[in-house]
């Protein structure tokens, strides 16, 4: 993940657990397509990405796992 996306190793914790789930459920190319949301985490606006992941049709198939990711990149702005 972190030679595809340059701000992933140098992120909080709870960010790279959340994008790892999230790769691993929908790969890194479904990820790449979360723009916003990458554009969020990238520029360390939390809250923002939270938001953004839930806006999703992945958010739709799978919300129980999409309100943990969202959960656990909130938990970010709180360290």
């Amino acid at each position: 993940i972190g030679k595809k996306f340059e701000w992933f190793d140098d992120s909080p914790d709870p960010i790279k657990e959340a994008v790892t789930n999230m790769c691993y459920q929908m790969g890194v190319s479904g990820f790449s397509k979360f723009k916003k949301t990458i554009y969020s985490l990238e520029t360390e606006q939390y809250e923002e990405a939270s938001t953004e992941c839930l806006d999703s049709l992945w958010a739709k198939q799978t919300p129980n796992r999409a309100k943990e990711v969202s959960e656990a990149i909130s938990s970010a702005v709180a360290d």
